[in-house]
């Protein structure tokens, strides 16, 4: 990993060395170069407290060097602002659906350490109901106690999904999103629901939608059978987002095109994609990136309990995941999701759509944002945004995380 380097290891140890306790005061990262993310610059930035204070280019002002604030060199890496994944089931061996709180914190240290997320929706499988809302609370509880990293709330991926697309969910668990239920769920819930995918062709789900739209939730289509009719429909009732563009979903016809012409065309709606080369080829990678409308295009990694181990079977719930030659798959051979890191997504949605840093990094960073509605706080390195950021080389490792002005340390050795 990117810690390894003597660079990355320098970062570290001097990151430590500026902590003080609980609070890392005023600091100044210079000698890198910055994505903000729509341009990039030679400079550094300061932190104060939790936020950036200045974002500067060329070298530090000499205010800065004479007033004895923390200096941290950061020997011409990259900064960029720190990354945004709205879809991930884990990592390290724990699922979120069924981790225990402390687990589940290790598992987003991980993903901050490693992958240079610093703002995240802890993603749940279908499962019992109650279930859900034991792993609802346990989430709940983490982001209380965690230090650094956002859990902005919770994506909850079913139960309410098409069975004939269920992908790696569990059928038995799957079921139509009837008004008593999701009531339910937004009791029990809703404050800490960030987004719900359902397939929006299911009895009920038109007034689901609009019910989550009304109550400030993210509305995303998913698993779904859906015609390019029934998607227009449902974006007219609140539905914003589109999950794994390409992945368990109806197949385009020039005289048909479903869920996924829908994805694709309709400009209104933001659409997500997995950059592994295993879910989506490089064609339609590329295909993703020109036709959609730059500002709503983001990178998920749909990460598993596997993501962070060697080859081994870990849980997505109640079945088992095996992870094998960079694949994640069901028992049966049926893709799961992916063993990526939201540092690696970046790096294969360049290699495979062709693009450059500047083009990709928006759909890590500021789209997925201000779809969340934290762009005013978070997704580009603005003054008064909060201090997120991560540290990257040229090869895309992460050698160290910032999250709301805290550096992540857990998981360098």
């Amino acid at each position: 990993m990117g810690h390894k380097t003597m660079a990355g290891q320098n970062l570290v140890k001097e990151a430590a060395a500026m902590l003080n306790g609980k609070n890392t005061g005023r600091y100044v990262l210079y000698n890198s170069t910055i994505y903000t993310p729509w341009e990039k610059f030679y400079g550094g930035l300061m932190v104060n407290g939790d936020k950036i204070d200045q974002v500067f280019r060329g070298s530090i002002p000499g205010i800065l060097a004479r007033d004895h604030v923390k200096l941290l060199d950061c020997r011409g890496a990259v900064i960029i602002p720190g990354l945004i994944d709205l879809h991930l089931h884990g990592a390290k061996g724990f699922d979120f659906t069924l981790a225990t709180t402390e687990e589940i914190m290790q598992a987003v240290n991980y993903h901050a350490a490693f992958g240079g997320t610093t703002t995240l929706l802890p993603t749940l499988v279908s499962a019992p109901l109650e279930h859900i809302k034991e792993a609802a609370e346990r989430i709940r509880k983490a982001r209380l106690n965690i230090n650094g990293p956002r859990l902005a709330g919770i994506h909850l991926e079913g139960p309410f999904l098409n069975p004939r697309y269920k992908g790696a969910h569990m059928e038995a668990y799957l079921k139509n999103p009837a008004p008593k239920l999701l009531e339910d769920l937004l009791y029990s819930m809703g404050d800490i629901l960030g987004m719900v995918t359902l397939s929006p062709e299911l009895p009920h789900a038109l007034e689901a939608i609009t019910r989550l739209d009304n109550n400030g939730i993210i509305a995303a289509a998913g698993h779904s059978s859906a015609t390019f009719e029934k998607i227009e429909e449902a974006a007219a009732c609140g539905l914003r987002h589109i999950v794994h563009t390409f992945s368990a979903m109806r197949r385009f016809h020039h005289r048909s095109p479903g869920i996924l012409g829908a994805a694709l065309t309709l400009d209104g709606l933001s659409a997500e994609i997995i950059a592994d080369g295993v879910h989506t080829h490089r064609a339609a990678v590329k295909l993703f990136f020109r036709v959609k409308p730059p500002a709503k295009t983001i990178l998920v990694t749909d990460a598993l309990a596997v993501c962070g181990l060697p080859d081994r079977t870990c849980r997505l719930g109640d079945k088992k995941i095996i992870s094998r030659g960079g694949k994640a798959f069901l028992e049966d051979g049926t893709l799961a999701g992916s063993i990526l890191t939201m540092n690696r997504a970046l790096t294969g949605a360049i290699s495979l759509s062709g693009l450059n840093l500047e083009k990709i990094l928006p759909a890590a960073t500021i789209n997925p944002a201000r779809l969340l509605g934290l762009d005013n706080i978070t997704g580009s390195l603005e003054k008064g945004k909060k201090a997120d950021m991560t540290i990257i080389n040229t090869s895309f490792e992460v050698l160290l995380t910032i999250a709301q002005g805290k550096p992540i340390l857990a998981g360098h050795d």
